[in-house]
């Protein structure tokens, strides 16, 4: 088949190739005007510019701690790119972001049994086989490195360690469900904490807690200990149906029921590890 030069066709592929020129000047266009960045003070303005191209960059330790600590301010201006992350007018792949430095962060240790989680601070969780698992403090939450997310470094051990802190520095009414007592008692040892009241603060977060060997749970709440307490101390009807002199052990130590039906128990002992008698007399009394 013949195709005259003055036929529809020819008249077709020159629009295709207008149309195809156009495209690729649009293009160009976009790829001039893609985003670039200029060092502001918080190192992560935005502004648009068809001159300024991007640099890549390798991340320094600095550049880092900005994605870390910072990266809901590059969210908001908009430096956090499907695919790189712009700080100070330099574009760093996700994938290729390194790994937080060990060196870098403190353990996770009590002082005084008090677990001090502190904004803009790296932490860490080493485990019995030696595995390290690093952590920022930031906005009051404990997490992996933002910049271990999302270079594609999810642990979800990790996840498990820092949502065990960030439950407790909240309310740890309902860790039970989640973590069984031999973990919960794993995570608070290895911290240093002992048995007793201890606290963990994440920022502006903060709680206390009684460490029991009892049936309540490990990690009391400090408020249901101390209206247990009042209760043993200053006689309550769950005791009538024992008798005056009957033996308890509570915190592994004895203890007599008195007269008024107390216990003379020093604050600070353990009241939810308690041994009851395996006989009782009389009617409870309401």
């Amino acid at each position: 088949m013949r195709i005259s030069t003055s036929s529809s066709l020819m008249s077709l592929f020159q629009n295709q190739r207008i149309e195809h020129k156009q495209s690729i000047k649009k293009a160009t266009i976009l790829l001039s005007n893609r985003d670039s960045y200029v060092k502001g003070g918080d190192n992560t303005s935005c502004v648009y510019s068809a001159k300024v191209g991007l640099k890549l960059g390798s991340a320094t330790s600095s550049v880092l701690d900005m994605i870390n600590f910072n990266y809901l301010d590059i969210m908001k201006q908009k430096c956090d790119k499907q695919f790189s992350i712009i700080i100070g007018g330099k574009e760093y792949l996700k994938s290729e972001l390194p790994t937080v430095s060990a060196d870098k962060c403190k353990e996770i240790k009590a002082v005084n049994n008090i677990i001090d989680f502190t904004n803009g601070q790296y932490y860490k969780y080493t485990e019995k086989d030696g595995r390290v698992h690093t952590f920022t403090c930031t906005n009051d939450h404990v997490d992996q490195p933002y910049s271990e997310l999302v270079s594609g470094r999810q642990s979800d051990a990790s996840y498990q360690v820092a949502k065990f802190w960030n439950m407790l520095s909240r309310d740890g009414t309902y860790i039970s469900l989640y973590y069984s007592k031999e973990k919960q008692e794993q995570l608070l040892n290895d911290a240093g904490i002992t048995e007793g009241f201890f606290t963990v603060k994440s920022g502006k977060h903060q709680q206390e807690y009684f460490y029991s060997q009892g049936s309540a749970g490990v990690a009391v709440r400090k408020f249901e200990y101390d209206s247990t307490y009042e209760m043993f101390t200053r006689g309550s009807a769950l005791f009538n149906k024992y008798n005056v002199g009957d033996k308890f052990m509570i915190g592994g130590k004895e203890y007599t029921l008195t007269e008024e039906r107390k216990f003379d128990i020093p604050y600070g002992d353990d009241i939810f590890d308690i041994e009851f008698p395996d006989h009782f007399h009389g009617e409870i009394t309401e």
